[in-house]
């Protein structure tokens, strides 16, 4: 894993690029500027891992670029719960219910990840307080998306069907 400059990033990419990330969405260019320029953006190489486990975490994730795979402990081995794609927040949950996790990160390809912490969160409130609250309605979006898509997979993994009347 290593640093990379948001500014050096923004050239390479393009403000453009950035527009079209879910967690980004209708942000104006100044404000995703300076999430990029709050935070710490990381590249982790592909198959690289880091144990996240019994900790309560004051911060979270972007993916950036890339694909991160998340492995929950759960009675002895992990299990593959999700994977975190290019745009999607990862771990906003955890930071605001302030829980500890337990689990391991895999980087599936090479990913770019800006990580945020939630002093730097608050700052952004402060210097942007409209476009916090679109930062807030797309984090929601994509909580309530995680929420459907494991409702799916309860429902798909009890083979329960409905009574026909």
């Amino acid at each position: 894993m290593y640093t990379v400059g948001a500014d050096s990033l923004i050239q390479q990419l393009g403000i453009s690029y950035f527009r079209e990330l879910a967690t980004f969405g209708a942000l104006s260019d100044a404000a995703i500027c300076t999430l990029l320029r709050l935070g710490e953006i990381s590249h982790r190489s592909k198959g690289e891992s880091r144990d996240v486990s019994a900790r309560v975490t004051n911060q979270f994730y972007v993916i950036l670029k890339g694909d991160i795979a998340y492995y929950q402990h759960c009675e002895g081995h992990d299990v593959l719960t999700r994977h975190f794609r290019t745009g999607e927040q990862m771990a906003f949950d955890v930071m605001i219910n302030m829980r500890p996790v337990s689990g391991v990160e895999v980087a599936a390809q090479d990913s770019l990840i800006l990580t945020l912490t939630s002093d730097q969160f608050f700052q952004f409130h402060l210097d942007h307080p409209s476009e916090f609250g679109l930062l807030m309605i797309n984090l929601s979006r994509e909580l309530a998306r995680e929420i459907a898509m494991l409702e799916k997979v309860i429902a798909d993994s009890t083979g329960w069907l409905p009574q026909q009347r």
